[in-house]
Order: C-alpha cells, then sequence, then structure tokens
C-alpha cells in the first residue's frame, strides 16, 4: 500500500450518482461533499457494489446540509477490493473522492 505521508499527490475523482470510485485495493483518503439538492444518505464500501465492506455512511438528512459548503472527510484507510459510493434514501448529490 502507498504510503500517504510520501505518496503525493491523491488521485481523485467526481462522483456525481451512485456508483464506483475505484476498483481494486488502494487507499481511501477522503470524501469531499460538494453539495445536494434532495438529502439522503451516502453508504461507502470496500468494494465495486453494495456486497462490499461497510465502511462508513454519511447522513445528510437536514435540509441545513442542501445549503451548506463543502466539507471533507479524511479516512485513510485501506480498500481491498475498491471503492464504492451508494446513495439511499432519495439522495441526490455530488461528491469527491481522492484515493491513492
Amino acid at each position: 500500500m502507498p504510503n500517504p505521508v510520501v505518496d503525493f499527490p491523491w488521485d481523485k475523482i467526481n462522483i456525481p450518482a451512485e456508483g464506483i470510485a475505484h476498483t481494486g485495493p488502494c487507499v481511501l483518503h477522503s470524501i469531499i461533499f460538494n453539495g445536494m439538492t434532495v438529502v439522503g444518505d451516502c453508504a461507502i464500501f470496500d468494494g465495486v457494489d453494495n456486497a462490499g465492506t461497510l465502511i462508513g455512511t454519511l447522513i445528510l438528512r437536514s435540509a441545513v446540509h442542501v445549503s451548506c459548503q463543502p466539507f471533507t472527510i479524511i479516512y485513510d484507510c485501506e480498500m481491498e477490493t475498491g471503492i464504492f459510493l451508494e446513495f439511499n434514501n432519495g439522495l441526490v448529490g455530488d461528491f469527491t473522492v481522492t484515493f491513492k
């Protein structure tokens, strides 16, 4: 696995809808919440679909989240299979995922 202190810059991908951010082993560095138009949840899986290992869930159900500024969540965790974001409970949002 890469050393996050030495191996910069991070690869990045924009995820405007549920889907695969990366396929294969990697280090998930961060997930940036860019915004949303409909509240809901975003589940993060180590995998290429929602059958993988659940890493975390961003619960974005408040109307406050619709108008908030972007924010970053640091994970720095090893992913064995890939990174998959699943949008639940009606979420319509936009995220950026950084990984190496």
